[in-house]
């Protein structure tokens, strides 16, 4: 009954985008203090559409919109995603729901049953995308929806993205950006040979640093992504320091690289959080862009020769699977 309901929408959406150029109204619910701006930003394009002002829990966007597009409607980390289109949609920002025009119904519709379903039920959520992508090829209902699996089942969004979309769903953003990071993540997978880089100024003594100062020179190395701003992060410290305790020597080793943060905060942290092992600062964004990482702490094991082993270990596993590999 649910995908009827999201097929129909979906219909009913062509029908009213094919008219062309029409005028939209957002009609916006936050509760928060009058004068406090609100924002509309197009999340393909990073543009901001609109800016308004919160008047007694309320606020308004109108305009025209050329063709459909995925934007976003509030500020920071408050705020909630719809398909602007032609027609008036509903937003509300306390309850982060929205409503009220076809397409972003036809994708409220889906999303809820997306996530309705477990962590583990991936084929489950494969089979409800193709369903929605395959009737909405090229446009943006079938963008939107595609980006959702690429975050549950990359072979099922490869599958999509080379055999039933167009070039147009291609090159929406979020689409674009997700098969990038499925192909750089490929590349940086268990099996693959480590990808060098340089920090400039990454030691500590203000030095460069370069990956394969550490990598494929013949050690184990544990690569830990961090920053002191990560809580996640701080709580996987004592479970490295305990494997650095235990295994370090000739044949392995601990580095950590700070990435998004500020060299002041980082050498703070490293004073509260005792971390004797070696240290890069100053990395930023560059581990993230070579080696597909998406969040933080995320950790690397490489082999001597620079082979990835492993990614993604935390907790006791770390020390664990360190045991079981020096072991062998």
């Amino acid at each position: 009954m649910a995908t009827r309901f999201v097929m129909a929408a979906v219909c009913l959406a062509t029908v009213v985008l094919s008219c062309g150029r029409n005028a939209y109204t957002i009609d916006g619910i936050f509760t928060t203090d009058d004068g406090t701006e609100v924002y509309l930003i197009d999340l393909d394009r990073s543009d901001t559409l609109g800016v308004t002002s919160v008047q007694d829990g309320r606020f308004s966007f109108t305009g025209d919109v050329k063709e459909p597009c995925f934007v976003y409607v509030g500020r920071e980390k408050t705020r909630v995603s719809l398909i602007l289109e032609p027609g008036t949609v509903t937003a509300d920002i306390d309850e982060r729901t929205t409503g009220g025009t076809p397409m972003t119904d036809a994708y409220n519709a889906f999303h809820k049953r997306f996530y309705a379903y477990k962590r583990d039920q991936r084929a489950e959520k494969a089979a409800l995308t193709d369903s929605v992508v395959k009737a909405n090829p090229d446009n943006l209902l079938g963008a939107v929806a595609l980006e959702d699996l690429a975050h549950v089942d990359t072979s099922a969004f490869l599958t999509l993205y080379r055999q039933t979309v167009t070039d147009r769903v291609r090159d929406f953003y979020l689409v674009r950006k997700a098969f990038e990071s499925i192909e750089l993540q490929n590349r940086t997978a268990v099996g693959q040979p480590f990808t060098d880089y340089t920090v400039v100024g990454g030691n500590p003594d203000g030095t460069d640093v370069k990956l394969s100062d550490y990598v494929g020179k013949g050690k184990y190395i544990l690569l830990d992504h961090w920053a002191s701003w990560c809580g996640p992060c701080k709580a996987e410290m004592p479970y490295i320091k305990k494997t650095w305790e235990a295994f370090a020597g000739d044949r392995f080793d601990v580095v950590s690289v700070a990435v998004s943060d500020k060299r002041d905060d980082t050498v703070a942290a490293l004073a509260r959080l005792d971390m004797p092992w070696h240290q890069i600062f100053d990395a930023q964004k560059i581990p993230g862009q070579l080696y597909g990482i998406n969040a933080i702490p995320h950790l690397i094991l490489f082999a001597p020769d620079g082979t990835i082993l492993k990614r993604g270990l935390r907790g006791e596993d770390i020390y664990s699977t360190i045991a079981e590999i020096l072991s062998e």
